[in-house]
């Protein structure tokens, strides 16, 4: 088994050579339901509120350049991503870190004023609480780059986690998420 990790580690290390790591740092907002089932959860109007801090580190490709005035350019690419963060309440907080693919439709305009964006869907794994479940994260988001490889953005979605340390009318949780962040590199 090792072997074979080692093996991946120097094959997949060309892949990231021409990579930089941009780091994202957001605030969470969270909203928590549970449930018997995926269904009942998505159900339940027993809502709980959480908040966080999320960091997520991105090893991208660079920008798209800015193209000649009044042309666009547009690029598909695929990002490895990395977080860790927390959720809490007055009540109790939770870790998590993850890792996941987060797959990117950058845009370059020089159409009035030169600018840069990206419009993206992501997939996570993350391990999360005190008994480190395992959860799937799934969202969308988009972000603006700005000047000095600076960047601000936004993404939802939703984290499916179930759960086997409480009752089985609660296994299921599901949470919707929002995350505002600012980023650089």
């Amino acid at each position: 088994m090792r072997a074979l990790l080692v093996a991946a580690l120097f094959v997949s290390a060309p892949a990231f050579a021409d990579r930089s790591a941009t780091f994202e740092l957001g605030a969470t907002g969270d909203v928590r339901a549970t449930g018997s089932s995926w269904s009942a959860a998505g159900n339940n109007n027993d809502l709980h509120k959480l908040g966080g801090i999320q960091l997520v580190v991105g090893f991208e490709h660079a920008p798209l350049p800015i193209p000649e005035p009044g042309a666009l350019s547009t690029e598909l690419r695929l990002v490895p991503e990395l977080l860790a963060g927390f959720v809490a309440d007055d009540e109790r907080a939770e870790g998590f870190v993850g890792g996941g693919l987060r797959g990117e439709l950058q845009l370059a305009s020089h159409r009035r004023v030169p600018m840069q964006l990206a419009l993206y869907a992501a997939a996570r794994a993350i391990a999360i609480g005190k008994h480190q479940d395992g959860a799937g994260e799934l969202v969308i988001g988009e972000y603006l780059s700005l000047s000095r490889h600076r960047r601000f953005g936004w993404e939802g979605g939703v984290m499916m986690r179930p759960r086997g340390d409480v009752p089985a009318d609660r296994a299921r949780e599901l949470d919707t998420l929002l995350t505002i962040y600012f980023g650089w590199q």
